[in-house]
This record gives C-alpha cells, structure tokens and sequence, in this order.
C-alpha cells in the first residue's frame, strides 16, 4: 500500500505547482513494477531511502535508466516502459501545473516529454543542497517551506510572467472536465483562432490540446478502476466521455501499452491511501 499526503504551495507559487506530495511505501523485498503510462503532469521527486531500480524499455526489456536521488518527469504521451522499485520508500515531490513548468523556468516543456532527467543536470548543483535540506526536515509541511523557498528564487530570476492566462485557464478546463471540451470551444474561450490556440498551447504545455485531453480522459478512466474496480469497463467508459468501449480500449493501446484488462493483469498497481489530497 503507497500512503499519501498532498499539501498546496505558496500563493506565489501556487499558479505554477498544483501541490507537493509525501508519498511512502515498502515492497517488502519484492519487485513493485509500477508502468510509466502516459500522463499529462510535470512532476519533480526526491527519493530519500531507497531510490528507483530502473526503467525498462516496453518492447525489448533493456534498462533505459537507472534511479537516483532527484530528478525530472516530463509528461508522457505514450506508454514508456515500466519503473522496478524494491525497498522502503519515502519521497517528495512537486506536482506541476499544465503550464507550470514552463513558466517557472522557461524551459519547453516538449523537452522533456517522455523523459526523466537527473535533477542536477536541469538545477545544478543548488538541487543537491535544497535535497539535503529535505533529508532533514520532520515533516511534509517543512518540505513544503523549503521547497517554497527553492522554487521561489527561480521564479524571481524569470521576467514578470502572467499567473493565469487563457492557456493556463483552457488547460484546467480540461482536467475539470475529463477532456471532453472540443479544441473548436477551447479556442472560443480564450478569444483566440484555432490555429493561434493550439499553437501557444503547445508552446505552454509540451502537447496540442487534442492530445492533452485525451491523456486527460485516459488518466481519469484509469483512476476510477483502481478507485472502483468492481465498476465494469463499459461502465467507465460512459462515465469518461468515450464512444464506447471499443473507444477506451483504443486510448489505452495508444498511452499504456495494452488493452485495459491485459494492462492491469500484467502490471497490477499497488493500492494508494490519501491521507490529505489537493483537488486540480
């Protein structure tokens, strides 16, 4: 069972990190595979005990990555192997909003799609320091004040950005409504030409929004069968948005890898338990 807490950041920050989050497990001397599916968040962990095992490629079984202390997970749009844990697990990590990363560092987000990169190689050697001092501290709300703390000297360095655009509304509308609004309204609502719309959203988030929504709709069909694994799969489909079933069963090929019921056999996921949770 993964145990996790969530709590929110600072105002300052809050427009660009949905939340940091405590997570703990420990597999008990086994093997925990736990598949990278697609995903449309930006998240940054910091592995205080034991650290990730590794990344295997999904067709050949080689080992793409190895863990280590901290790093960088980009978004993913499709399915991009599966992590080996093994040990007694605590880490932090910072949940980015859609557009959150991007304008907190000015770095592309469609740089690290499908990625996980070394923390030192994206912050330098200040990440090193900022995880020692995460080591120490008693408890998530002292991680959230040190990582508040971090964060904000490299918010401070960017030019004065807008907090909240029509980019960064348009994303949120489509967490919040399971992907189901078209691009066409999405593009209404921000007063802008499709193509102008789509264009800055890419340049924003890393993925079209056609994209973005349909990992969107994925992620959430995905999270009501662990939540409701006695719901049947044409049951969530309805529920999610989809044609049909058949419609479902063609997003989960595409950013897991397998069909719902095969990908769920073959990478059974650990139960998780929220003890404090931040809605998007």
């Amino acid at each position: 069972m993964i145990t996790t807490s969530e709590i929110a950041p600072s105002p300052a920050l809050a427009p660009f990190v949905r939340c940091y989050a405590l997570r703990e497990f420990d597999t008990k001397g086994l093997d925990l595979i736990k598949p990278w599916h697609a995903s449309h968040e930006i998240t940054m962990p910091f592995f205080f005990k034991a650290k990730p095992v590794q990344l295997t490629h999904p067709q050949t079984g080689k080992v793409i990555k190895r863990g280590s202390y901290g790093g960088l997970t980009g978004s993913g749009t499709q399915y991009n192997g599966e992590m080996t844990f093994n040990g007694s697990y605590s880490f932090f990590e910072v949940c980015f909003r859609p557009d959150g990363f991007t304008k907190m560092f000015r770095l592309p987000s469609s740089k690290i799609t499908n990625q996980i990169i070394d923390a030192e190689d994206i912050f330098g050697s200040s990440v090193k320091i900022f995880f020692e001092q995460l080591c120490a501290a008693k408890n998530l709300a002292e991680m959230a004040s040190l990582a508040d703390s971090y964060l904000l000297v490299f918010l401070r360095k960017q030019k004065p950005a807008m907090q909240k655009d029509a980019i960064s509304t348009s994303a949120d509308l489509i967490l919040k409504n399971t992907g189901l609004l078209p691009v066409e309204q999405l593009a209404c609502y921000a007063n802008m030409s499709i193509r102008s719309f789509e264009r800055h959203f890419i340049e924003q988030v890393g993925i079209s929004p056609k994209l973005f929504s349909c990992i969107a709709r994925f992620n959430r069909a995905f999270a009501l069968k662990l939540k409701r694994p006695e719901k049947s799969w044409t049951s969530i489909a309805y529920d999610c948005g989809y044609f049909d079933q058949m419609h479902l069963i063609k997003d989960f090929r595409k950013f897991a890898g397998n069909s719902p019921s095969v990908f769920l056999e073959h990478t059974p996921l650990t139960k998780e338990i929220y003890t404090n949770r931040i809605e998007v």
